[in-house]
């Protein structure tokens, strides 16, 4: 069996110590030579389960209160995309974690931190300016649309929000997004297309137009992330970052 770069998925030949693809050295975090190994078709019958799911998740808030809604929702989404993951890409029990990324990053941990700091203060600002540029240029259909009231769950129930929102969601959806699709597309093409693919990926499954734009940036940083690092840990603390700012400037009202 193979193994393959923990950076870009290229194949390593036994007893490599640098990625031909890449240029990265060859870590112990690299996958071991029997971890699975997909190409581009499992991810894409995981969408095609996927994208009518999400729609049909999406139109929860039309029976049942907002709040509920997107705590269900969340929680049946993020449970699908592992469960996908698992099905169709790692198949052998018990998973090898490693194989999607669950694994200690190969940087320092000050550069993990300085890198997941950057990628969060790009992803922020970019978001920032581009609102900015939409709201001077009157293109309202651009604007990204406000954060509904009655999205967190009243009280102390509110916890419950935020585990489904700013935890478990970032978990699922690298785990799907960079730890399956980017790996699957990296497994059988070259690095730049397989980012600017996943994150074009996860900017449409987010269903709103205008947030098309910050959506496929924060893709292509979450993915460099796991690129340099090799780790999913750093993507999932910048998605948690990321969405732990929205609950938080929801449930203070700002």
């Amino acid at each position: 069996m193979q193994s393959f770069c923990t950076h870009c998925g290229g194949v390593l030949p036994p007893g490599a110590v640098e990625c031909a693809e890449c240029r990265s050295a060859v870590a112990p975090a690299a996958a071991p030579a029997d971890a699975p190994t997909w190409g581009i078709w499992p991810p894409a019958l995981g969408l095609m389960v996927l994208v009518p799911t999400a729609v049909l998740m999406a139109s929860l808030a039309l029976v049942i209160p907002l709040a509920v809604a997107a705590v269900v929702s969340a929680t049946i989404l993020g449970l699908l995309q592992v469960v996908l993951v698992w099905l169709l890409g790692i198949r052998t029990w018990p998973p090898p974690l490693a194989a999607v990324g669950f694994t200690r990053p190969r940087t320092s941990l000050r550069a993990s931190t300085m890198l997941v700091v950057a990628a969060l203060v790009c992803s922020l600002g970019f978001a920032q300016l581009y609102t900015m540029a939409a709201m001077a240029l009157g293109w309202e259909f651009l604007m990204p649309p406000e954060i509904p009231d009655g999205l967190l769950l009243p009280g102390g129930w509110v916890v419950f929000s935020a585990l489904a929102l700013a935890v478990w969601t970032p978990v699922a959806e690298e785990t799907f997004f960079r730890g399956f699709i980017l790996r699957g597309l990296a497994n059988r093409w070259r690095l730049a297309p397989a980012l600017v693919a996943s994150a074009a990926v996860f900017a449409a499954l987010h269903q709103a137009p205008a947030l098309l734009l910050p959506v496929f940036v924060t893709g292509l940083l979450l993915g460099f992330l796991y690129h340099r690092t090799g780790s999913l840990w750093p993507c999932i603390a910048v998605h948690a970052a990321q969405n732990l700012v929205a609950v938080l400037s929801t449930w203070l009202g700002l």
